[in-house]
């Protein structure tokens, strides 16, 4: 299964853009990595940008790998969510959005990732 992550620091905020395959296991080792990028930076924002290819993952398993990683991304400010894939089912992404938001995850679903990153170098403020 093809993997690729690419980390990019920035004044605000880590951009970890993930390429590949569309897989539970991608998916869950893009959120970890970026995970793990943020905390060695010092960081509390972060922008996921899913690059895989590929259809949606079931509802089953969004549900299972957002809850398995909801406690930690609780502890970010911000995740800008960035998915512009037309393959991928609108409404799962907005599923995967809720299902974090609902665990105290502070995560917005963007359509581009200008747009994230508008949201992310916004003061406090103006994020919510």
């Amino acid at each position: 299964m093809s993997y690729r992550l690419s980390i990019e620091e920035h004044a605000s905020h880590v951009h970890a853009c993930a390429t590949g395959e569309m897989s539970p296991e991608n998916a869950l080792r893009f959120l970890m990595e970026a995970n793990a990028a943020c905390k060695q930076r010092g960081r509390h924002r972060l922008l996921l940008e899913f690059g895989f290819t590929g259809p949606s993952l079931n509802g089953g398993t969004i549900y299972e790998i957002v809850t398995a990683r909801s406690a930690d991304a609780a502890a970010f400010e911000r995740i800008g969510y960035v998915d512009a894939s037309a393959e991928r089912n609108p409404e799962h992404k907005r599923f995967a959005e809720t299902i974090a938001r609902n665990r105290g995850v502070n995560v917005r679903l963007f359509r581009s990732v200008a747009e994230a990153q508008g949201w992310l170098s916004s003061p406090a403020e103006e994020a919510a």
